[in-house]
């Protein structure tokens, strides 16, 4: 997979407040020390993320 956008300071900021915004409403996978990847579910993370970069998926990558 690969997502794309405008630049990396064009998605930071909305990249962070999307986390902390979920991390606020209780909207994780996980609690504790853990990585972004085990809090968030990836795929909805990245849709939120939708208007700021576009995601590259090859075929058959999805099961």
């Amino acid at each position: 997979m690969a997502a794309t956008g405008q630049d990396i300071y064009a998605i930071s900021a909305p990249l962070a407040v999307e986390a902390v915004d979920r991390l606020l409403t209780g909207r994780t996978r996980a609690t504790g020390v853990v990585s972004a990847g085990a809090v968030f579910d990836a795929p909805n993370f990245l849709n939120a993320l939708s208007a700021h970069l576009t995601l590259h998926v090859p075929a058959g990558a999805r099961s």
